[in-house]
């Protein structure tokens, strides 16, 4: 079934060809050096990324204050998916992530040794499904507290996950 795109969905929802182009094939040689050109476009994606979230999150707090639960909700979506291609690029050192991560992909890059990344990851997987169920009409509308609960949950996710691009990145 075909899916008709809203314009905030469709500006925000960063459509790339994100298909592996010929010359990064192997762009993890490249990045010995922090003066190559290849690790600074692949540190500038990563940043991008991480701005995206930052930017989805503040119009998910625009959002709520105007009432527009189901907005907010999606844009908490976005803002977690933006963060996760973030760590996604980072880790593989690919600047072509997947347009969508499946959970097998969302939890080794949320887990680490000290940090379970399952709860992580179980709430990215609950907003990413509650966020395609959000272009239905249903008949439990969205409640304020319950809003206000999963943007506090995604700040938080967004911090914690921030850090470790900052820690890794000293490396």
């Amino acid at each position: 079934m075909a899916r008709s795109w809203s314009i905030t969905e469709a500006h925000c929802n960063q459509q790339v060809d994100f298909t592996p182009r010929s010359q990064d094939h192997d762009i993890s040689t490249q990045l010995r050096s922090k003066h190559t050109p290849a690790y600074h476009m692949l540190h500038t994606t990563i940043m991008d990324f991480h701005q995206h979230a930052k930017y989805h999150l503040k119009l998910a707090v625009i959002m709520r204050n105007h009432n527009q639960f189901k907005a907010c909700l999606i844009l908490c979506d976005w803002a977690l998916a933006s963060m996760i291609k973030a760590l996604y690029i980072h880790k593989y050192h690919s600047v072509h992530s997947p347009k969508e991560l499946t959970m097998n992909e969302i939890l080794p890059l949320v887990h680490t040794d000290t940090e379970p990344g399952l709860d992580i990851a179980l709430f990215i997987g609950t907003m990413q499904h509650m966020s395609s169920l959000a272009d239905y009409p249903n008949d439990q509308p969205l409640e304020l507290d319950n809003i206000e609960k999963i943007l506090q949950r995604t700040e938080e996710i967004l911090d914690e996950l921030a850090t470790r691009l900052k820690d890794d990145s000293s490396e």
